[in-house]
């Protein structure tokens, strides 16, 4: 594993090259108000998960529409990336507000080869369990959501995952418990969803609330190899503590049910949720969790944060249970390498029950 110091010389390295890349401040307003804007970049990126890798990719931003004052910003995210490894990642990830915000269209492509680690399922699985895999994932997800009234949304979606397993640990859990998915397969899903929205911006809100709400069912029928169901419940609450400080919390809830392969249960861990454990060093049918982020920008492009989790898995909600309750901790830098639209990159470290977590990459956590 590199070294914490060498990865933060890597990261301000990088930070630090942005400016030029991207330019060192933005035009004011009344010279190219809301002008589309493309920043790309090579970059370094680092979790638990990936390691180190090195790639390139960018972001575009712009609005829709003539009075783009009144439209939220639209995102184009595109990236490729590769480790020593051998785990590489491809990814296109479009986000479009149309017709003044009343129209939502988005997107997830990708393709990735990602040696990781497998735990086992629930909580009462050991580290010295793990043991390796090698998933080839091809994943498309396809969505709409219109407005119906107010600030509240509905939307439909589509799932489509192809899965090739080209490595497990000879007898172990996934050779031999026979775990749905441990040999591969094709995942078809169709689902709706119902969001309630009155953020005032996108990537870097300041005040409102988020409520998303989703259903997906996955069949055995058109391609598709199992049946089961997954729901996810995210609330999001934004603070505005004075001109600088934004007080962040958000309450998460993942329930599946049927027969779930097992890279799709509920995962605790990860870049964005409970910061500090492995993504997947826990999984099960379900998930809750809560989390609080305190954000303050020092100067228009350089921020500091400090956060905090609770969370645990269940294979039921009538399992769940306080005592077992997860915690994760941390702090990070932010760099806004977009001052109009808060296109941020940020470097986080956190810590869990006997775990840690180095995270640098873009966007917040939620």
């Amino acid at each position: 594993m590199t070294k914490p110091s060498a990865l933060l010389m890597i990261a301000l390295a990088v930070i630090s090259a942005l400016p030029a890349r991207a330019g060192a401040e933005d035009p004011p307003a009344e010279q190219s108000p809301y002008k589309a804007k493309l920043i790309g970049v090579p970059f370094i990126y680092y979790s638990p998960e990936t390691k180190l890798a090195f790639g390139g990719g960018g972001v575009f931003n712009f609005r829709v529409g003539r009075r783009k004052e009144e439209i939220r910003t639209s995102t184009v995210w595109a990236y490729a990336s590769y480790n020593l490894a051998r785990q590489f990642h491809v990814l296109v990830k479009p986000e479009v507000y149309l017709k003044r915000n009343a129209l939502f269209a988005h997107g997830d492509i990708r393709y990735e080869r990602s040696p990781q680690l497998f735990f086992g399922v629930g909580n009462d699985m050991p580290r010295s369990d793990e043991e390796s895999f090698t998933p080839r994932i091809l994943t498309v997800q396809l969505g709409v959501k219109r407005r119906l009234i107010g600030h509240l949304f509905a939307g439909l979606q589509y799932d489509f995952e192809r899965l090739w397993m080209e490595k497990v640990e000879p007898g172990g859990i996934l050779e031999t418990a026979g775990l749905v998915g441990s040999g591969g397969g094709t995942f078809n899903g169709f689902g709706f969803s119902l969001d309630w929205d009155t953020r005032d911006a996108v990537l870097y809100p300041r005040k409102g609330v988020l409520i998303q709400t989703s259903a997906d069912g996955y069949i055995g029928l058109a391609g598709g190899d199992v049946s089961y169901t997954s729901m996810k419940l995210d609330v999001r609450r934004y603070i505005a503590v004075g001109p600088r400080a934004v007080l962040a919390v958000q309450a998460y809830l993942h329930a599946t049910a049927g027969d779930v392969p097992f890279h799709r249960l509920a995962l605790l861990g990860g870049e964005t949720l409970m910061r500090g454990y492995y993504k997947g060093r826990f999984r099960d049918k379900g998930l809750l969790a809560l989390q609080a982020e305190y954000r303050v920008l020092l100067t228009k492009r350089v921020g500091v944060v400090g956060f905090a989790g609770l969370a645990d898995i269940f294979a039921g909600l009538g399992e769940f249970r306080l005592e077992r309750l997860k915690y994760s901790l941390g702090s990070g830098v932010r760099y806004v390498i977009n001052a109009r639209d808060g296109t941020t990159v940020r470097l986080d470290m956190a810590w869990g029950r006997a775990s840690f977590g180095l995270y640098l990459t873009a966007r917040e956590a939620f």
